[in-house]
């Protein structure tokens, strides 16, 4: 049955296309990629830390919440190596089963085995099975000693984890030993919520890449706009600010967005008084319904029995809820 299973779930890799360079000799730009867009030190640090994994084959950690473009981070680290001419794969540890995800990275022609000097992405390093962390973990100290040795190292491998693994030792130790054997080279990127000032820039982007590809016309956000924005507690951070925006230019002629097209949960975030025109008040609890359980969500690793108890719900509650914002909180689950 398990060979029947990775024969069904485990599809022939295919390299996602290269990222565009800028100028020559090979100069990033930066500034195109929406993980390094702001003035924070949290990014000024990202760009420094990239420089310097650039240049060497090491594998990699990237922790951080989701919505933050960690595979855009590796794929400009692929990008920014020597190794850039070859393929780079991003692996979706939830897509595949456990057998197929082993024989897709471990088989007799797996990627472990066939990738030279290409980057191996992997999302979500710490939601793997225990048996594939122990593989990796096996496989990482067999490069180290292959290393030592004056070996060159055949491809890098550049994992994500929304949690920091040093905080969940009890939960999991063999992630725990991962991240000790991978934290020399790592890297914690902070929420939109921790770096505030980044947003302004990121809005700004967004929404001048947004207004041409649904070629709607200039859209530029009032300083009115970009307050709101930048208080605003962004649960998905860069991916929920794109669909903001995406949603709120799509709505509109082209024109400059105020804070009153923005949506109400955004809008009423930090309300101090009642405006004029009033306020749709059903509309405001149910946002503010739906990012409590999204947050309960986040927190608890997905597990709806520990976040019904966050929420002092019983679990069917929380359940009937889930299915009313079903097309919203479907990521987390």
């Amino acid at each position: 049955m398990a060979s029947e299973a990775i024969n069904q779930q485990a599809p022939t890799p295919q390299p996602r296309p290269s990222l565009t360079l800028i100028n020559s000799p090979r100069v990033i730009s930066y500034e195109n990629y929406e993980c390094f867009i702001g003035i924070s030190t949290n990014v000024a640090d990202l760009k420094n830390f990239i420089g310097v994994q650039a240049s060497q084959m090491h594998p990699v950690l990237l922790i951080g919440e989701r919505g933050l473009r960690q595979e855009q981070v590796a794929r400009v680290l692929h990008q920014a190596s020597a190794h850039w001419a070859q393929p780079f794969f991003a692996v979706n540890a939830h897509g595949l089963s456990s057998d197929a995800f082993h024989n897709l990275l471990f088989g007799p022609q797996g990627m472990i085995e066939t990738v030279k000097n290409g980057t191996i992405y992997i999302n979500e390093l710490t939601s793997l099975p225990l048996l594939l962390q122990q593989r990796f973990a096996v496989y990482l100290e067999e490069q180290r000693w292959h290393e030592r040795g004056g070996q060159t190292l055949r491809q890098r491998l550049v994992f994500a984890s929304e949690w920091n693994p040093a905080d969940r030792t009890a939960e999991n130790r063999i992630a725990y030993g991962l991240v000790e054997m991978l934290r020399p080279f790592s890297f914690t990127i902070k929420p939109l919520r921790e770096r505030s000032e980044d947003i302004p820039y990121l809005a700004r982007l967004l929404a001048a890449r947004l207004a041409q590809r649904l070629n709607k016309g200039a859209h530029e956000l009032t300083p009115e706009a970009l307050h709101a924005l930048t208080e605003y507690h962004w649960e998905n951070n860069i991916d929920e600010l794109e669909t903001v925006l995406e949603g709120t230019i799509g709505g509109v002629p082209p024109q400059h967005i105020d804070e009153s097209v923005l949506p109400s949960r955004i809008r009423y975030a930090h309300l101090k008084s009642i405006p004029p025109e009033g306020v749709d008040l059903p509309q405001i609890v149910d946002d503010f319904e739906r990012n409590l359980i999204a947050t309960a969500l986040r927190q608890s690793g997905g597990s709806q029995t520990k976040a019904s108890k966050l929420l002092g719900l019983r679990v069917q509650t929380l359940n009937m809820k889930l299915k009313r914002y079903a097309d919203q909180l479907r990521p987390l689950l």
